[in-house]
């Protein structure tokens, strides 16, 4: 569809001031009526979720290329504890685990299980036919985007296309894969690879602490209810086991959801045994999902996707298709290593000579913090970031930066319209056989909602 979302977004911006505004109202009423709300800190007031009225189009030629690129991904990261645990390769110092974590994966010994891991990697699109997508980042599992996404599209099919989109284009936009449906079908089936298939009961868990954003699991449990299946939402400590089974409040539980990491526990010990066991008796069982391989959503992934002791996981289609899509990626410590065109270099002087084509990034983190582009950056700020780089080995990554191709958008954010070329993110959440789509976008050239950008529902087109 060329220049689709451009005449979607002259559309939007060509109504009268005031009908403009009313659809404005009109939307962010809908959210509060489905809690699509957001916070833009911890503790503070939530308000309408930043999002955008104009559709993100993914071509339908492009969802095959995605799900082969997430599924090598997530090929190599169920692979993770096991690597982590052996020590193979350099993967420890790629791929670093805070001490607690690590303890909890000391004494596992159980083989990789891929089904019970789902990931959520980022990709940029470019634009033209022939344009690749561009996988720049990794990130932990989480739930954000799952509810929101599925409560944006149907915002802007009953809302804004019935007001911007002729009947024509709107028959021709396709329904994105619906993100809640995936989850549900990820823990069923999860489920019934343990042999769980009496009525379900899930337990949601978080940190007790409060975070930026929104929980998005009550709505997450209501979707969740109407499937058939019961949801509880606590945190791990609240889990009882009481003669082999283990329960959150009324609620007897076949699988816990855990959206924290296992750092949040802290290290396993006798104590942790005591006030965890309700956990642990789950863990035990393969039924906390993800497992540990959802501890690597580490940047420097992508520097072991495209390493050669890498390359026997991957058919020569698939390396060739990782060779065109993966930016070089380093992990940021003074090594030699590979530049782009294959010389060997000193990693940190090469990083110095090349600041324009070049980003930093934390190797685990996410809402946009800590990047800092090499274009922009001063060369003071540049340098001490290296340093830092260099004194906290593990910690940093260097990669190349390969812009997406900018999108003109109208997204609605504290009740204001912004309109203009956006850059996006494009989240892939996979799990083995299952993609959906869920995107984000920003005037600003680092895409989070945390930093001023806002949702974008993906739809499908020609």
């Amino acid at each position: 569809m060329p220049g689709f979302e451009e005449r979607v977004t002259e559309r939007i911006m060509r109504l009268d001031p005031r009908e403009r505004r009313a659809l404005f109202r009109r939307v962010e009423r809908a959210e509060a009526a489905v809690d699509l709300f957001h916070r833009h800190r911890a503790g503070g007031r939530p308000v309408p979720h930043p999002i955008a009225l104009t559709p993100f189009v993914v071509s339908r030629r492009l969802l095959p290329t995605l799900e082969r690129l997430a599924d090598c991904v997530h090929r190599l990261q169920a692979l993770a504890p096991l690597l982590y645990r052996h020590g193979l390769g350099s993967f420890r110092a790629l791929c670093p685990l805070p001490e607690a974590t690590a303890g909890w994966l000391a004494g596992d010994a159980e083989p990789p299980a891929p089904w019970a891991l789902m990931i959520r990697p980022d990709v940029g699109l470019g634009s033209g036919p022939g344009a690749r997508p561009v996988l720049f980042e990794t990130n932990a599992t989480a739930l954000a985007g799952l509810c929101n996404h599925t409560a944006g599209v149907a915002i802007l099919r009953d809302l804004v296309f019935p007001r911007v989109l002729t009947p024509a284009e709107r028959r021709r936009l396709g329904t994105p894969p619906d993100l809640l449906a995936l989850t549900v079908r990820w823990v069923v089936g999860t489920a019934r690879r343990l042999g769980r298939r009496r009525p379900l009961g899930v337990a949601f868990l978080e940190a007790a602490a409060e975070v930026a954003g929104y929980s998005e699991i009550p709505r997450l449990m209501r979707a969740f209810a109407a499937r058939g299946i019961r949801a509880a939402h606590g945190t791990p400590e609240e889990l009882r086991l009481v003669r082999g089974e283990v329960y959150l409040r009324d609620v007897r539980v076949d699988l816990a959801y855990r959206d924290l990491a296992y750092e949040d526990l802290g290290a396993p010990s006798p104590g942790s045994a005591r006030g965890l066991a309700g956990f642990l008796a789950l863990r035990a069982r393969r039924a906390v999902l993800p497992d540990a391989a959802g501890e690597f959503g580490h940047k420097g992934l992508l520097e072991c996707l495209t390493a050669p002791e890498s390359a026997r996981l991957f058919s020569p289609a698939e390396r060739r298709l990782l060779a065109a899509c993966v930016p070089w990626t380093r992990v940021l410590t003074a090594r030699t290593t590979e530049a782009p065109d294959g010389r060997r270099v000193d990693l940190p002087a090469y990083v110095r000579r090349h600041a324009a084509r070049l980003l930093i990034k934390p190797n685990v983190g996410s809402s946009g913090e800590g990047i800092l582009l090499g274009r922009e950056a001063p060369a003071a700020r540049w340098e001490a970031r290296i340093a830092r780089a260099l004194r906290e080995p593990g910690a940093w990554v260097v990669q190349e930066r390969r812009p997406a191709a900018p999108r003109p958008m109208v997204y609605l954010r504290d009740g204001r319209g912004h309109a203009g070329p956006c850059h996006s993110s494009l989240g892939l959440f996979y799990a083995p056989g299952d993609l959906g789509l869920h995107c984000r976008v920003s005037r600003a050239p680092i895409v989070n909602v945390a930093r001023g950008g806002a949702l974008a529902c993906a739809f499908l087109g020609s």
